[in-house]
């Protein structure tokens, strides 16, 4: 039914489950998985503010930390047996998720949701609903297993942000 899946990622729990489902949708319909990892270098930028930090390092901290999950969902679809490719665009997610799912005709997007509401999701975006909203092909949404979410009071950091402050400080 499927030929090309395109899974968005972010090293988080709720995307980890996309890429779950994501190999096994792709092992039974044969199809080949596309992983994407988006650096929105805007944002980057942004987290270094106007304190003299360079801004460079930071994006080489992103890509770098971007390479790391992108690795990690290569051994994810090695060991599944499943054909996948890897894709590290640096531009807005939502807009590059959507830009690479009508250059690799992909057929489905697999996407992680934290399930966030209110002010969260008001300050931290939703790029699951982007997708969404703006997607000419199906979208399945997915979240981590419910022992596995952040407590709604806790502020969940992406790997690549945590790594980004690593660097800056």
């Amino acid at each position: 039914m499927f030929s090309k899946i395109l899974v968005p990622i972010d090293g988080s729990k709720p995307s980890e489950a996309a890429i779950e489902l994501a190999l096994r949708i792709g092992r039974e319909n044969r199809a080949e998985v596309v992983f994407v990892h988006a650096v929105e270098l805007n944002k980057v930028v942004a987290m270094t503010g106007p304190g003299g930090i360079d801004p460079g390092l930071a994006i080489d901290a992103a890509c770098k930390a971007g390479g790391a999950i992108l690795d990690d969902a290569r051994a994810w679809a090695q060991k599944a047996n499943v054909q996948a490719s890897f894709e590290q665009p640096e531009d807005e997610c939502v807009s590059s998720v959507l830009q690479l799912a009508r250059q690799r005709n992909a057929d489905l997007i697999v996407i992680g949701s934290h399930g966030r509401s209110g002010i969260p999701r008001a300050f931290l975006g939703s790029i699951a609903e982007g997708i969404l909203r703006r997607s000419h092909i199906p979208v399945l949404v997915c979240h981590a297993a419910p022992a596995e979410h952040p407590d709604k009071h806790t502020r969940y950091i992406r790997k690549e942000e945590r790594e980004i402050q690593r660097t800056i400080i």
